[in-house]
């Protein structure tokens, strides 16, 4: 079995919760086209590629025809007098909505943005490329602009995982060395860690990452691409050792009863618990300690190579 198909058992698994979810809002600014004026076309393509809301001028006397306009195609409508610019420090503490207006110099880090927001408790971005008509989300030949094709990868990566997005709180803090444009959040999803590493600057960054004792080190799955991340195993608590491109986000999850075994690893189902197994070789983790000779009680497990 695939380890991509375990990023799939976690987003279920760790967004266990009976009531339902509220999806986080990926939206556009539109102005309507010509400006002012909702067309029912425009709302239509907007959904189609995947982004659940429209942001409107809230001074615009045309407001309830485009909600009613956004309601057909299943989008949610913000009201908002103008935007107001998200920047790498504002995104610490954002509140529930951030605008981001997409400029040449922020174009680049437009996934660490979005990805800092909702670390730190954003659950509606709003993109903003100042169109004074339309939503600015294509080129003259119809092509999609490079800021769209990143905020659809985003709004994709959110609204497809939102149960989880949903139920993320702040969890316990991680150590990590002072370093401008790096930020780094540990988030509680109930049954789920995930870990949010989000760089601002234009260098890359070379850092490490201290999680609590007792936090899992292994394995990480990542939230964007399904790839495994496996941490240092040390007493004192999992150590990252952090390497982080400019303008981007590293972020990945983890079950809380996962553990490490030999080659491949165990996912226990809901109800379950597990306790460390000896590997063949008769050492855990990376620090070469010996395992206790433990036994895993689970109503199911899968191995995953």
């Amino acid at each position: 079995m695939r380890v991509r198909t375990v990023i799939l058992f976690l987003l279920v698994l760790g967004a266990a919760n009976p009531v339902a979810a509220a999806e986080p809002v990926l939206s556009v600014w539109y102005r309507g086209n010509p400006a002012g004026t909702p067309r029912q076309g425009d709302l239509g393509v907007i959904r189609a590629l995947g982004f659940n809301g429209v942001t409107w001028p809230a001074s615009n006397a045309r407001t309830a025809e485009l909600q009613k306009m956004a309601a057909i195609v299943g989008l949610k409508v913000i009201l908002a007098d103008r935007p107001v610019p998200a920047t790498g420090d504002s995104v610490l503490t954002p509140g529930e909505r951030i605008d981001i207006v997409v400029t040449a110099d922020n174009l680049f880090m437009l996934q660490a943005l979005t990805w800092r927001a909702v670390a730190h408790g954003a659950r509606t971005i709003s993109f903003d490329a100042g169109a004074l008509a339309g939503a600015g989300l294509e080129e003259s030949n119809g092509e999609l602009k490079p800021w769209a094709r990143q905020a659809i990868a985003l709004t994709r990566q959110l609204t497809g995982n939102s149960r989880l997005v949903d139920v993320l709180t702040p969890g316990p803090g991680v150590v990590a060395s002072i370093t401008p444009g790096l930020d780094v959040v540990l988030l509680d999803g109930v049954r789920t860690w995930v870990i949010v590493a989000t760089n601002t600057s234009r260098e890359s960054i070379t850092s490490t990452v201290r999680l609590p004792s007792g936090a899992p080190y292994a394995m990480w799955t990542n939230w964007i691409d399904g790839g495994a991340l496996a941490m240092v195993d040390e007493p004192q608590g999992p150590r990252w050792n952090l390497k982080i491109t400019d303008g981007t986000a590293r972020v990945y999850l983890i079950d809380k009863i996962i553990k490490v075994l030999g080659s491949g690893f165990w996912v226990l189902g809901s109800g379950s618990r597990i306790l460390e197994v000896p590997s063949c070789a008769g050492t855990g983790g990376t620090s070469g300690r010996p395992r206790p000779r433990e036994v895993v009680a689970a109503d199911r497990a899968e191995r995953v190579e």
